[in-house]
């Protein structure tokens, strides 16, 4: 692995990286080899990719190397869940009914991080559609336990160091879930700060394209690039944030060790000045979880039709199939309701945010899960997913099994930037612990 200005090799950043290669410390050809040279040793064990363009990603980095700058990512790595797409790669949505699917041209998220200057490397294995299937990734930590999902790749990847970035989607907890499984910064922006043309979306209403990377600063380098900003934006001095912390209806389903890592969080933050009021939870929010089931499995039974009437049930998946019949099934007058609960539901969180800065709760109830036959719980997310308010995980320690623990920050919606620089002052809380 060749040595990165001002970052340990093995832990590339992609802030240092874009730096380095504008300063002309190092070449994107430099940095593209050494981060498929990690990814061809740790695939047989990860299986983290679906497709793994070296050629085209050297190409890239050759073209980048030549040019002026192009943008905020110019030469930087970045690996792309296979449910957006791209038009010099394969793009599967993690079906094997699309096996050999080659779109025309990029998704949008793909094509604003090409006019930045990224290079994509390739596309991470999903759970099949984001939807229900696992795909074959195993956690970097431990192969014997899920790394998470829908967009399982990406944080598996981010998390062993192979690229310091990765696109991800989240419909209920496919963002926030793997990177506190993986031990990573796992970013889920506002519902619809990010276009989602040109991918792959089973629940309309929810779909939301963020991002994974390892500090806080490398995942609002993604955003801002997500967003088209054409510049980073830039932090103004922030004191300490008014915290409100979030046990919620759920704490019940948490492991010790969550909730222990929780405390220690919110101690560390009173400590560096932080003010903390526990937040209580509204009647509704115990049924916010269904709400929000119910308007992913209505859209999905929609959304995912198409493919049900082309496919065999062999081609799909018996799962796949069961779980659109089942979304055709629900009834228009039951999916209008819980759409109408979530607004009310969204509006009364929008409120919290008139006297604090920011929610702090667990982003999953502990370590991630023995066994690859499922993905885990995402019963801390699905409320948030569903208000369409940024999220965004913090590892924070680890449990008893060596495994990441997560704490989960949320902001106020379209309130992304504060949240994330909010974050970031959490971040260097953690890190001093």
């Amino acid at each position: 692995m060749i040595k990165l200005p001002q970052v340990d090799a093995s832990r590339p950043s992609a802030t240092s990286i874009a730096r380095a290669i504008r300063g002309g410390t190092l070449t994107s050809q430099e940095v593209v080899r050494s981060c498929l040279e990690r990814a061809a040793n740790s695939e047989p064990n990860l299986r983290a990719w679906n497709s793994l363009n070296a050629s085209s990603a050297l190409s890239q980095a050759q073209q980048r190397d030549r040019e002026a700058p192009r943008g905020l990512l110019h030469g930087v790595p970045v690996a792309i869940k296979d449910l957006s797409d791209t038009a010099d790669c394969r793009t599967s949505y993690g079906s094997s009914a699309y096996a050999n699917h080659r779109p025309l041209m990029d998704a949008a998220c793909v094509a604003a991080l090409r006019a930045a200057g990224a290079v994509i490397l390739g596309k991470t294995a999903t759970v099949e559609f984001g939807a229900t299937r696992p795909c074959k990734t195993t956690n970097p930590h431990n192969s014997e336990h899920t790394p998470g999902g829908s967009s399982a790749g990406s944080a598996a990847v981010v998390a062993d160091h192979q690229v310091p970035l990765a696109t991800g989607t989240q419909t209920g907890g496919s963002i926030i879930r793997p990177a506190s499984f993986c031990g990573v910064v796992g970013f889920k922006p506002t519902y619809g700060r990010v276009s989602p043309a040109g991918t792959k979306s089973y629940a309309w209403s929810l779909d939301t394209i963020g991002g994974f990377a390892n500090s806080v600063a490398d995942v609002s380098l993604l955003f801002d690039v997500l967003r088209g900003a054409k510049e980073a934006c830039v932090d103004q001095e922030w004191g300490a944030p008014r915290v409100g912390l979030f046990w919620g209806p759920f704490a019940e389903v948490a492991t010790a060790p969550a909730l222990d890592t929780l405390t220690r969080v919110v101690s560390a933050c009173e400590r560096n000045g932080a003010t903390v009021r526990e937040i209580t939870a509204s009647g509704a929010f115990a049924d916010s979880l269904n709400w929000q089931r119910t308007i992913s499995q209505y859209e999905m039974g929609r959304s995912l039709l198409a493919e049900m009437l082309a496919f065999t049930m062999d081609e799909l998946g018996a799962d796949l199939h069961r779980e659109i019949e089942s979304g055709q099934a629900l009834q228009e007058v039951d999916y209008l309701r819980a759409k109408a609960a979530g607004a009310i539901l969204a509006a009364e969180l929008d409120g919290l945010f008139s006297d604090i800065d920011v929610l702090l709760t667990l982003s999953t109830p502990g370590e991630a899960p023995r066994g690859l036959h499922s993905t885990g719980d995402a019963t801390f997310c699905l409320s948030w997913s569903l208000a369409g308010m940024p999220t965004l995980n913090l590892r924070a320690g680890t449990g008893p099994q060596g495994l990441p623990l997560g704490v989960q920050l949320v902001g106020a919606r379209h309130r992304d930037e504060a949240l994330l620089r909010f974050a970031a002052w959490v971040e260097h809380v953690i890190l001093s612990i």
